[in-house]
């Protein structure tokens, strides 16, 4: 009874000094990167991925070292370590879809990028996550951007409808999906339709309790309004 109490307690004593641990790596690696010794902070985010308690810490931790990588300008090595975190057990679904996003984002201005950032999000809308989240909203913002800059309205406004429909969406990534809408629809040459979203945009914005840019929605309602 005593040796199960003394091997539980070892157990309880690890994790304490493994969430202690990673609250120091952490500090030490933001330090670094904001002294933009980033060889440092590459190394430091590292042991911090692996002392991790939990798979939201974990994430922070594999990201903090993705933008290490990628300040010393090791894209493919960064791309890699990120992609291969993913496969992760001990990282959430929610959690791999946010490191994906987060992925895709750093491809969207570049041009010979587009076909594996839509691969990536494709992948990323397979990981479950509430519909309510700002995970969720991003996935399907990437691949609507994408869309249009290939011309392909159409489809632009059926991927943000998935914003559209969800349930419990942040009224700024609602004012951001009727904006995008509206103006696929305007290149679409259906003004009545556009007008609707614009008017919709500019209503959800409103609804944003701290300091938010409404002023391309109102411009927008002008515009489609005379």
């Amino acid at each position: 009874m005593r040796s199960t109490w003394i091997l539980t307690a070892g157990i309880l004593c690890a994790g304490v000094l493994s969430a202690t641990d990673y609250a120091q790596l952490r500090i030490e690696a933001e330090k670094a990167a904001e002294a933009k010794d980033f060889v440092t902070a590459e190394a430091k985010y590292g042991e911090a991925v692996e002392a991790a308690p939990d798979s939201k810490e974990k994430t922070q931790a594999i990201l903090g070292k993705f933008q290490a990588m990628r300040a010393q300008k090791k894209v493919k090595d960064a791309e890699d370590f990120v992609l291969g975190s993913v496969e992760d057990d001990a990282i959430r679904t929610e959690d791999a879809r946010h490191i994906l996003n987060t992925l895709v984002e750093t491809m969207l201005q570049r041009p010979d990028r587009e076909d594996r950032a839509m691969d990536l999000l494709r992948q990323a809308q397979n990981c479950e996550c509430p519909q309510s989240s700002n995970v969720y909203y991003r996935t399907f913002y990437c691949m609507a951007s994408l869309y249009g800059k290939k011309q392909e309205y159409q489809t632009e406004i059926d991927v943000l409808e998935n914003v559209l429909k969800a349930k419990g969406q942040h009224p700024a990534n609602l004012y951001t999906a009727h904006l995008m809408t509206g103006g696929a629809y305007e290149k679409l040459e259906q003004p009545e339709e556009a007008l609707k979203h614009y008017r919709l945009a500019l209503e959800n914005g409103k609804k944003v309790k701290y300091k938010f840019d409404i002023t391309s929605a109102e411009k927008a309602v002008e515009r489609m309004s005379r």
